[in-house]
């Protein structure tokens, strides 16, 4: 897009992408690369611009390919839970007159080339380049779409927020969910050069750690279950003595006990972090109290 950095902008070299799980990382060279063999796939097989594409969320630096490839072709990247069942599937493509599933390509004919004439700089404010399918806290499924403007808006507040303070790193993201992966937030972050580290879609507590010891990220996305789930296995375990007595100490010895708590939390999760951003629902009251005592930078989404 005119309006967004493309990636062949930044180091060929960079690391834009990591699979932890898998000890995979892609270079903005080779996401670049991916980016231009998802255009050559739908151009074979007729895409024009605007028309809806199907992405399956699997949270894998493929799927981020194919996401990236998909928006700045010209195409709507029409994102859908891992875990999404064949008749929700169906129907999604139905609702949205779907002309391609990523999931399916095996049994498309790309071999054939149609003529088409598009122009992928063409986009305007408004229109919409992302709508992202996840489940609701009562198990139902629901979309959000995303327009132009608010993509670059996301972007420049990612920047803001990195900017604030002063980094000799590139911006670092660490994204990791039950349920899935936020697409755009992921866009936004490589356009201004971020390194993603993908957690996996359902990462122990004692991989997440391991993941933020590794790559310190600045921002952090996890669902609420797998927040509460760190906290609870390997947060408070190393900042908590069961026989302290708290109602003995003075409130000078509790401030100070709390900026402790927090300077360890936060050197545990890497010692980057700017903020940990959460979706799925607020904590459960004990969690919330104790991030709101320490002063935890974090935000429910």
């Amino acid at each position: 897009m005119k309006r967004i950095r493309p990636t062949h902008d930044f180091n060929a070299n960079d690391i834009a992408l990591t699979n932890f799980s898998m000890g995979q990382q892609l270079t903005y060279a080779q996401l670049a690369i991916g980016i231009s063999d998802i255009h050559k796939l739908l151009y074979n097989i007729g895409a024009k611009k605007g028309d809806k594409v199907l992405i399956t969320n699997n949270g894998t630096p493929d799927w981020v390919t194919q996401l990236a490839g998909v928006v700045t072709y010209g195409a709507v990247a029409v994102v859908v839970p891992n875990n999404i069942t064949g008749f929700e599937r169906n129907k999604i493509m139905a609702d949205h007159d779907v002309v391609f599933d990523f999931g399916r390509h095996d049994n498309q004919d790309m071999t054939k080339d149609h003529a088409i004439d598009i122009d992928i700089f063409s986009f305007s404010l408004k229109d919409i380049i992302i709508v992202d399918y996840t489940y609701n806290e009562f198990g139902y499924l629901a979309s959000t779409s995303t327009k132009v403007y608010e993509f670059m808006q996301l972007a420049e507040d990612i920047k803001r927020r990195y900017m604030k303070i002063r980094h000799s790193r590139t911006p670092s993201m660490l994204l990791a969910n039950k349920e899935c992966m936020n697409a755009k937030e992921i866009l936004a972050s490589l356009s201004i050069g971020a390194h993603i580290t993908l957690a996996g879609t359902n990462p122990t507590s004692g991989t997440l750690l391991k993941c933020m010891k590794k790559y310190r990220p600045h921002f952090v996305h996890l669902d609420t279950k797998t927040a509460e789930a760190l906290i609870r296995n390997r947060v408070f375990p190393m900042m908590y003595n069961p026989e302290m007595k708290n109602y003995m100490t003075s409130s000078h010895a509790r401030r100070t006990m709390l900026k402790q708590i927090r300077k360890r939390m936060m050197f545990a999760l890497g010692g980057c972090i700017l903020i940990v951003s959460v979706t799925g629902g607020r904590f459960s009251p004990d969690i919330e109290q104790f991030l709101q005592k320490i002063e935890f930078p974090y935000n429910i989404m």
